[in-house]
């Protein structure tokens, strides 16, 4: 877009900079909020995700079933982490799918490698591409995509940015002590989760909440 005269003239201002200082400060603020907004909501939901059958308690509060996984997540506000320096911490959440929970192997590492590692095809493969849990390179370029297919409006737009500023992106980028945020990386995996957000708000947004579909983003 061409600059006018007057624009360059104001932002050269100092009114026009302290304009720039406000709106960037309150895109920042607004950031933060959602996060750690989201991240209040999830702890409060946290506790009964597991409420199913066939749970598997691993202690720390923590569990994981046919319709529940583990992630880390931001910290909620006066949240205290696990580890000391950390920013995240790993939280139960309920999903969409549904998978088989594997026999107990006596290894803790193994049996969460087992269950919390997604095999298999979802019920909602047709519909959105063909993807399945068993290939994910595959499920990343079908799911990507969609952030820009996918037009969201008003409320649903809204729901969208609050579930994709509380992600965080956990393969490539950032680490527990400093998370980064899927709507500031420029992975192909973070990429996949902002469409993935995208195409479950628009197909099932009126009967999965936003903790399912974040749930489901984390499979």
């Amino acid at each position: 877009m061409k600059e006018s005269a007057e624009t360059r003239f104001f932002l050269g201002t100092k009114k026009g900079f302290y304009a720039l200082v406000i709106i960037t400060a309150f895109m920042l603020l607004n950031n933060i909020l959602a996060t750690t907004l989201f991240a209040q909501a999830i702890q409060a939901t946290a506790a009964g995700a597991g409420a199913g059958p066939a749970v598997v308690d691993v202690g720390s509060g923590l569990n994981y079933g046919p319709k529940t996984t583990l992630k880390p997540m931001p910290l909620a506000q006066d949240e205290q982490p696990t580890f000391q320096g950390f920013r995240t911490r790993v939280k139960a959440l309920p999903t969409i799918s549904e998978l088989a929970i594997a026999p107990s192997s006596s290894d803790l590492v193994q049996d969460l490698v087992n269950n919390i590692i997604p095999t298999g095809v979802p019920w909602y493969s047709d519909e959105a591409g063909g993807v399945t849990f068993d290939d994910p390179i595959y499920a990343q370029q079908t799911w990507g995509p969609y952030e820009e297919t996918i037009q969201l409006s008003g409320e649903d737009e809204q729901r969208w940015s609050t579930i994709v500023n509380s992600f965080t992106c956990d393969y490539c980028c950032g680490s527990p002590q400093q998370p980064t945020i899927i709507t500031r990386c420029g992975c192909a995996h973070a990429k996949a989760a902002r469409g993935m957000a995208r195409w479950f708000i628009q197909s099932y947004g009126d009967k999965f909440s936003d903790e399912e579909i974040y749930g489901e983003m984390a499979r």
